[in-house]
């Protein structure tokens, strides 16, 4: 296959992601067959899921581990955290870690204390997946080692982007975050960088300020305890399994409320709301004579998102099909099959799945490789305006996605980042 990976992005703003997407919906929490989920309907239909494990994810959590060995012949070392859990730890996110046992020379050697954060939980057997690249983040900003310098959104105006940035250099806000009087070793080799979000176009001088100043002391913070905790301590516990799915998995103007008929989550999630969301209302729902499930189909939902065929509405369908290495989209002309001709219907039914198929690989979490195979189209121009319009769906998933390229056989290449199980993992093998 190809791998000339084309760096071509399209820029959309959340206005426009809104105007595109179904339409607002319901996000709810509550219990299928006995499992808790998160699951955002709109328009009737399911369009994204989060089967809670019965363990709860570690995913965002920080601990102090110790490497146990490095393997150079996968470039990659192995590093004990609390409980005596062996975690991977490639050595391309090992830059800029924050080593506590000696001064950091860029290496990374068997007994090394380092600070370390889960980015996946264990899946299968592969152990749980780690990198000394830690991170903090709000809604307007996000901090990281191993990734210096400042970064600003893209959706961020000009004038808004000139506006920051020279704020930003006269503040030196940078070298607040790595104070020498807390390190015990030279500041400038912890690599430590800064993302803008597009939220710091929305606030007021002040309140963006505020953000930073509160970031900025949880993020010191966390450094000056990991200089004086022992090995395999937890210093950040990762966020509730609730918090995870608003800050990951859905957009806030995806949804008009949230929805729950736990008590205690309704608890939680309103005091989470109160704070984070306070444009957003949480409703308990009460009737236990028509529980959520029954109301809102949960069951047929879900069972219809495990299925191999998707029908479009258009007549044409699509063939899914997960496998250990990758992902195989099938585009199928279906009752169009006597109008392969017909180029410009062929490419109305390619338009078509193009979208459902960006909302299949976030509805059931696919990730990896995956690759589509559209109905061919004789057209170079129509292929291009294809791979666009892919790119426009898939920019709408909050899960890093990338449509790479069109190989020469048609064959359209797609990657997503992996952190959480597929949905048919979630609610199998959970």
């Amino acid at each position: 296959m190809s791998r000339n990976i084309n760096t071509r992005k399209t820029t959309i703003s959340e206005d426009d992601l809104a105007l595109q997407s179904t339409q607002k919906g319901k996000l709810l929490f509550t219990k299928v067959r006995n499992r808790l989920c998160a699951l955002l309907i709109q328009k009737e239909r399911l369009t994204a899921a989060r089967i809670f494990p019965e363990n709860a994810s570690k995913i965002g959590a920080l601990y102090l581990g110790k490497v146990k060995n490095v393997v150079k012949n996968i470039d990659a070392c192995f590093v004990e955290i609390a409980g005596g859990e062996i975690c991977f730890l490639p050595m391309k996110e090992t830059k800029g870690a924050f080593l506590t046992n000696r001064i950091p020379d860029g290496r990374i050697l068997e007994g090394d204390e380092l600070l370390v954060q889960i980015v996946r939980d264990a899946q299968k057997t592969k152990q749980t997946s780690v990198t000394a690249q830690i991170s903090l983040s709000n809604e307007v900003f996000a901090i990281s080692l191993g990734k210096p310098g400042i970064g600003y959104s893209g959706k961020l105006s000009k004038e808004k982007k000139e506006e920051l940035k020279a704020y930003v250099k006269q503040q030196n806000l940078l070298k607040e975050l790595c104070p020498s009087e807390i390190l015990p070793f030279d500041p400038d080799k912890l690599f430590v960088g800064m993302v803008i979000r597009t939220k710091a176009g929305e606030l007021s001088e002040e309140e963006w300020t505020e953000s930073f100043r509160e970031i900025s002391t949880d993020w010191v913070s966390l450094l000056k305890n990991a200089c004086h905790r022992t090995c395999f301590s937890c210093l950040k516990e990762a966020p509730a399994d609730f918090e995870a799915v608003l800050q990951q998995l859905v957009y806030p103007y995806e949804y008009e409320e949230i929805l729950t008929d736990s008590q205690i989550l309704y608890t939680e999630l309103s005091e989470y709301i109160v704070k984070k969301l306070p444009e957003k209302t949480v409703r308990l729902y009460e009737d236990e004579s028509f529980p959520l499930t029954k109301l809102y189909a949960l069951e047929s939902k879900l069972d219809t998102a495990l299925e191999p065929r998707v029908w479009l509405k258009s007549g044409g369908y699509l063939v899914i099909e997960p496998t250990e290495a990758l992902t195989v989209i099938d585009v199928n002309s279906g009752k169009y099959e006597a109008k392969k001709s017909n180029q410009e219907a062929i490419y109305k039914i390619n338009c078509e799945a193009a979208e459902e198929i960006a909302l299949q690989l976030r509805l059931r979490n696919l990730s990896g490789i995956i690759v589509v195979d559209f109905i061919n189209m004789n057209s170079k121009e129509q292929q291009e305006e294809l791979l666009e319009l892919l790119r426009k769906f898939v920019h709408r998933d909050k899960q890093k996605t990338a449509v790479v390229d069109m190989t020469s056989l048609g064959l359209v290449e797609i990657t997503r980042k992996k952190e959480y199980k597929p949905l048919h993992e979630q609610l199998f093998i959970n």
